[in-house]
């Protein structure tokens, strides 16, 4: 039996932060309390006195693991997260050493997954872990010695258990962030790698070799009824894409409808292909609270180029569709990747303009790089360059082109101020080149002030 303290920095006050129930370390620890380990969750949104006391390094750990859930906010113009991080865990290892403790330091979570290698270095941890967690986390508590001082990155494994057991959170857990954070809560009904090839995503990467888990209709009932009597009443379905395997998608939206829970929303991150008419009339009356879909870019050679399965035709009868069965609708764009041109942007524009209504835009300008996926092989850059914030090479007119060619009821004052702020922070960045004819805009060093004794 292993004492085990998981920290969730995606909890810590950074700029920029908006964080979110814990979802992804909350499965870790239900496997390890299972199998029978000591497990604390330091969260703090749940205990905000302990980031200043770290009372919790008073116990006598044998692993402490820390998820990183996102290296840097959304936004072109807010900088990165990872100074924050590396200050935090720095201070945790000061105070360890004063205790005269030396448990094994592992770190994981989407964000870590994606910088395993450097951040194993930046943060000065025994062992790294890629991808979901549980199977690993069991073999290290299992024989912690056996994995201090490794500096090894592991790859996460398949957890049977995704299967048969039902995941229920703390009380006191769910009661913050049902308060604090207009009650949203994460649901993973499936674990599968994304069919689709987006240059930009890496998230094939993150989950590795995972043929496919679908969890049991009566486990996710039992999920979403625990849910709701916590007091939850919206649910974001985090698979990669709902609607991927079209026939449990509506076996789950046909859940939904026979919960019946009163005032339950829900949404989730859907594709435009599958999505036939069955799919759409049985959406009506189960509280989907948005179809998001990203298409990314509305011109169909950029959308080539992205790596999407789909085009503008498609886009067009999921709209038709959505438009029959009332539903509302998502559409996130993002200006300025591969091959985009003035006149890609007024091809996109243009469908905006045709098909959209203001309130289901969402837009955004740039498109950060990220390790293992194409954009940064077609930019030459590694791992570590990529660490702050790296944008692809977009032409800084692109600011104005957009202004220029939507229509005004998409141009909100709140559109307007993140794209003056994102036009600032990009002229802001260095201008790096990472080959011949290849430059790209990057927060290239230490952001000064970021880092703090959090």
């Amino acid at each position: 039996m292993a004492r085990v303290a998981l920290v969730n920095l995606a909890s810590l006050p950074m700029a920029g932060n908006e964080p979110i129930f814990p979802i992804g370390v909350r499965c870790v620890q239900d496997t390890l309390d299972r199998a029978g380990h000591v497990t604390a969750l330091v969260d703090f949104v749940e205990a905000p006195g302990e980031l200043a006391s770290l009372e919790w390094l008073g116990h006598d750990w044998d692993v402490i693991g820390f998820t990183l859930r996102n290296i840097d906010p959304i936004e072109i113009s807010c900088g990165t997260h990872v100074d924050d991080y590396i200050a935090f865990v720095d201070r945790v290892r000061r105070e360890l050493d004063r205790c005269g403790r030396d448990p094994v330091l592992i770190g994981g979570g989407p964000g870590f997954s994606l910088f395993a290698g450097v951040l194993l270095d930046r943060l000065g941890l025994d062992v790294g872990v890629v991808g979901p967690g549980e199977q690993v986390m069991l073999e290290i508590a299992g024989n912690p010695c056996a994995f201090k001082g490794r500096k090894a990155v592991l790859q996460g494994k398949r957890h049977a258990g995704f299967l048969s057991e039902t995941l229920s959170h703390p009380t006191s857990l769910m009661g913050a962030y049902t308060n604090a954070h207009r009650a949203m809560i994460g649901v993973e009904t499936r674990r599968k790698t994304c069919y689709q090839g987006c240059v930009y995503c890496p998230y094939a990467y993150i989950d590795g070799d995972n043929a496919g888990d679908l969890k049991p209709m009566d486990i996710l009932a039992a999920e979403i009824q625990g849910i709701y009597d916590a007091g939850f009443r919206r649910i974001f379905f985090t698979d990669g894409i709902f609607n991927s395997e079209l026939r449990y998608s509506k076996q789950v939206v046909g859940l939904l409808h026979e919960l019946a829970l009163k005032a339950m929303t829900w949404s989730a991150y859907f594709t435009p292909k599958p999505f036939d008419d069955e799919f759409g009339d049985i959406l009506v009356g189960s509280g989907v609270e948005a179809v998001v879909v990203s298409p990314d870019s509305l011109d169909d050679q950029v959308m080539r180029n992205l790596g999407k399965t789909f085009d503008t035709r498609h886009m067009a009868r999921f709209l038709e569709r959505s438009r029959k069965n009332e539903l509302p609708v998502r559409v996130n764009v993002v200006f300025g990747g591969p091959g985009e041109t003035r006149e890609t942007v007024r091809n996109s524009a243009r469908f905006i303009n045709d098909h959209l209504s203001a309130e289901e835009l969402v837009m955004h300008i740039g498109y950060r790089i990220l390790p293992s996926t194409a954009l940064s092989r077609q930019v030459g850059t590694d791992e570590e360059a990529l660490l702050y914030p790296t944008y692809y090479p977009f032409d800084l007119a692109l600011f104005d082109w957009v202004l220029q060619d939507l229509d005004a009821r998409f141009i909100s004052p709140p559109l307007m101020m993140n794209l003056l702020a994102g036009r600032v922070a990009a002229r802001r960045m260095a201008t790096v080149a990472s080959r011949p004819g290849v430059t790209y805009l990057a927060l290239a060093t230490r952001v000064e002030g970021r880092g703090s004794d959090l």
